[in-house]
Formats: C-alpha cells, structure tokens, sequence
C-alpha cells in the first residue's frame, strides 16, 4: 500500500462534547492523503463511543497514560504517513486544507513545515514566520500549525514527558537547533485552534527551571550569548550607566531652567 503523505494524531481524554467536531473536520478532507489515528486516555465519559462510530474510517487506541504527550508519543509510533500532524479535541482542520498543503510540501526528509492557526478564544490568526528569538523570548510555534517530517522523530526521538505542558516547545527547539533540519514557513491557515489547552493553564516548572539550559544546549552558544548573554549585559548597563546618566541629564538640565528663571528674575526692574 502506497504511504499517506498525512498521519493526523489526537490525543484525546473526557473529551466527548468536542472531539466529534474535530473528527468530521478531518474525514472531511481528501482521504486519500492521510490516515487518522486517536489515541485515548482511557476516557471514563462517552468519548469511547464516539470514536468507535468512526472506527472503520480511523485507528485509535484506548489504555491509561502519562498525559497528553505520552499519548502523542504512542501516536507517532502507530504512524505511517510521511508527515505527522498533532491536532487536539476541539481544535478542526479547514476544509480542504490537507490538499492544499500536500501541493507544497517538500518531498525529502528533515523537513519541519508551518503555517498558521485561528486562535479561536482571542479571534485571531497566530501567524507568521519564526525565528529563535520568537522561541528565546518564549513565543512558541502552536503545533496545530507544524507538519513534521518523520525522520525528525528519528532523529531526535520523541516528546520529554518531563516536561508536563511545554514537551512540544522543547522539541522545537531542538528542531531549531539542528541545521540539517529545514524549517519552511508556508502562508495557509491549518486550522482553528480552540485554546485553553494545558499549555497555556499549567505552569511546566521543569521547563521553566530548564530554558536557558534548554536554549544554550539546543540553540547553541552563539544563541545563547548574543540574545540571552548580551541581553543581561545591557539591562546591567542600562541600570548601572545609562538610567543614572538620565537622571544626571534630567537633573541638570532643571537646575539649568530654574537657574535661568532666577537670572530673568533678577534682571528685571523695580517698579
């Protein structure tokens, strides 16, 4: 059987009121362009249910994990597709866009290609190009925007389930950090993505602790000097040299006026 360009991934858990939704948004597209794997928690709702309505159309799993990341992680392994894609309960691929997409999209390997998401709760795009600054100063790509090529699991292995909320974030540094992987920017809306996902509502304090570790290792040192360095070094100058040489032009420049208000004053005649 000829490979998918797609493998779609869901992680999903007690999601039932939303995953319907998100499960049309992908059987909507070309089916001949890519398998659909759900990968479940071990729901206690009715999530189950849904999931097997579809079941001739998808493959999916159900066994307890160790959270969203484990459940992508085994995701990757059911895999076959050329690029693999994350989209989360809730969050629905525009129509057609997989089509769109597969015309663009590079044919050999270590290819990391992105393109834009509506961030539905702030009724927005989340989009544009990114750099490692974006990433360093803690602006993340959303992964309902990313198709990764395969063999970058190969390369670099899968998700750090240390990493509670930002595994997905860790790994794009990583992606950043190796130049044999090439990372492409493409103009197209993905996705609507709902939001209020665990990234944003749960503090990761492994990754929070680990950052500047994790951009000097992944990043590389010249990263790590010229934007995190170079950036306490001139907060230092700007609080040690610059803000007290304001002060000293300030002060100056009013004992200057009030002086010239005291010279006027004086010059002027009695009546």
């Amino acid at each position: 059987m000829d490979q998918k360009i797609f493998s779609i991934i869901t992680p999903s858990y007690n999601c039932r009121s939303k995953l319907e939704a998100t499960i049309q948004s992908v059987l909507a597209q070309d089916n001949s362009l890519f398998e659909y794997i759900i990968v479940d928690g071990g729901s206690t709702d009715n999530t189950l249910s849904v999931i097997r309505k579809y079941a001739a159309q998808l493959k999916h799993m159900s066994e307890p994990d160790r959270g969203v990341y484990d459940a992508m992680n085994r995701g990757i392994q059911m895999a076959s597709g050329k690029y693999l894609y994350f989209l989360g309960a809730g969050d629905h691929l525009r129509p057609n866009v997989l089509k769109q997409i597969s015309r663009v999209l590079p044919k050999d390997e270590l290819n990391f290609v992105y393109g834009n998401v509506f961030w539905v709760k702030n009724n927005e795009e989340y989009a544009g190009e990114f750099h490692t600054v974006d990433l360093i100063n803690k602006k993340n790509i959303c992964h309902q925007a990313i198709f990764y090529e395969r063999t970058i699991f190969d390369l670099l292995g899968n998700y750090e389930l240390k990493y509670r909320t930002h595994a997905d974030f860790a790994f794009n540094l990583k992606c950043f950090g190796r130049k044999e992987i090439k990372k492409t920017h493409i103009n197209y809306v993905i996705a609507d993505f709902e939001g209020d996902g665990i990234s944003e509502h749960g503090f990761d304090e492994t990754f929070a602790r680990n950052f500047k570790w994790l951009v000097l290792t992944r990043l590389g040192l010249k990263e790590w000097f010229t934007k995190i360095v170079m950036a306490r070094v001139m907060n230092s100058l700007r609080y040690r040299i610059v803000s007290p040489l304001s002060s000293f032009r300030a002060s100056a420049k009013s004992n200057e006026l009030r002086n010239n208000r005291d010279r006027d004053s004086r010059s002027q005649p009695f009546e």
